[in-house]
């Protein structure tokens, strides 16, 4: 009885310090991978800023899904798992890359003295295709019959919409979003995507 509970007690204390290492992992990674983008975003909008240190976050997350999962549950679906993820790697941030996080710090404040915040763009279409890639990919085609792809990169309102699959190929909706530059590995190059920000059927 007494090797039976010593055993259970390791193995608790064993899984609470490997989650506790998976932060420290991600924390270097996320530094690492902000510190890469300092030149590219030195003159970008607030909004650019933040959304490549999500992106650094969610590539991390990517590599380490089960142990993430493991400490702080579905962090794509469970509400404010994500800004947990997010809020736990700044307050590391500021011991382990210190200067990486007060440069990103300075660069979103000052674009954002400099930079008007650029208003969502809309348009409206139906539901050609949704894929489930390691972005949630979104065609839809506008009224004029063109076909535009979107990606599905943070949290927004009706993002349960998605969560819940309740929307299906052929649904008409109204998707606001913005353009977005990120690395294109397999172009080997920046490109522009364009990123939701809301959706709603209509």
């Amino acid at each position: 009885m007494k090797k039976s509970l010593f055993v259970f007690v390791l193995s608790l204390f064993c899984l609470n310090a490997k989650s506790q290492d998976i932060l420290d992992v991600i924390t270097k990674e996320v530094c690492s991978c902000a510190n890469e983008k300092k030149d590219m975003l030195k003159d970008a909008a607030s909004e650019k800023v933040q959304m490549q240190l999500g992106l650094c976050i969610i590539s991390s997350f990517s590599s380490h899904e089960k142990e993430v999962t493991a400490k702080y549950g579905n962090v794509m679906e469970a509400e404010g798992a994500m800004e947990k993820l997010g809020g736990d790697v700044g307050i590391k941030m500021a011991s382990v890359c210190p200067d990486v996080l007060m440069m990103f710090a300075d660069m979103e404040s000052e674009s954002g003295e400099e930079i008007e915040e650029i208003p969502a763009l809309t348009l409206e279409g139906k539901i050609i295709e949704i894929k489930p890639e390691q972005f949630l990919t979104v065609i839809v085609k506008d009224n004029s019959g063109r076909n535009y792809t979107f990606l599905v990169l943070t949290f927004f309102e009706d993002s349960n919409l998605f969560i819940e699959n309740k929307l299906k190929k052929n649904d008409k909706v109204s998707v606001q979003y913005w353009e977005q530059e990120f690395y294109d590995a397999k172009a080997k190059d920046f490109r522009y995507y364009k990123v939701i920000q809301g959706i709603k059927k209509i």
